[in-house]
């Protein structure tokens, strides 16, 4: 097992930025708080990685306003629930869209929802990138941080985080948390 770590050490640092980037468009929550396990290994550089991951997450948002601006039509005959949920939107776009495009990231569903609402009902583009930036920022200096803290405090638990089934028990662990907070926020958004 160890000689795997030290194969997966040389890999992160030599892709672990990439990795963060796509990582963040496709699954956020639970990307942003392993980088910040990852920063406090040492195996990333934690300036280096709260710049990706607002350049990944931005780079998100935007194919997903693209795509609503562009494409709802396509997507949303194809897709119900999201169909009635970005209609659900529209009344509230005007009063409240740089909330929404400001608080994506930190919304259960709402890092597609509301880039892709916003781009459908024409929420002027600038306004979007501005608030949606911002969001975007204090989220992944959030997120790094909060997997940072996740790291030394699971070293208190299971000791220093050198054997990959350290770091596999604490991606787990995390992994677990995070599904558990968004099934709960879900279950929330449904009965509210």
């Amino acid at each position: 097992m160890q000689h795997l770590l030290n194969e997966i050490i040389p890999f992160v640092s030599h892709y672990g930025l990439w990795v963060v980037f796509v990582g963040v468009i496709v699954e956020g929550t639970m990307m942003i708080i392993i980088t910040g396990i990852l920063c406090y290994l040492g195996m990333l550089d934690i300036k280096e990685a709260v710049l990706v991951a607002i350049l990944g997450a931005v780079t998100g948002d935007q194919l997903w306003y693209i795509l609503g601006k562009y494409y709802s039509g396509f997507i949303l005959d194809r897709f119900s629930l999201l169909k009635q949920k970005i209609y659900s939107l529209k009344p509230k776009i005007e009063q409240k869209g740089k909330w929404f495009a400001f608080g994506g990231r930190f919304v259960y569903s709402g890092a597609i929802l509301f880039p892709l609402g916003l781009g459908t009902y024409n929420y002027p583009h600038y306004k979007f990138t501005l608030f949606d930036t911002i969001g975007v920022t204090i989220w992944s200096i959030l997120g790094i941080s909060i997997g940072y803290t996740f790291g030394s405090g699971a070293e208190e638990f299971i000791g220093k985080i050198d054997k990959v089934w350290h770091f596999v028990l604490l991606a787990v662990g995390i992994y677990l948390l995070v599904w558990i907070v968004k099934y709960y926020f879900s279950k929330k958004d449904y009965k509210g």
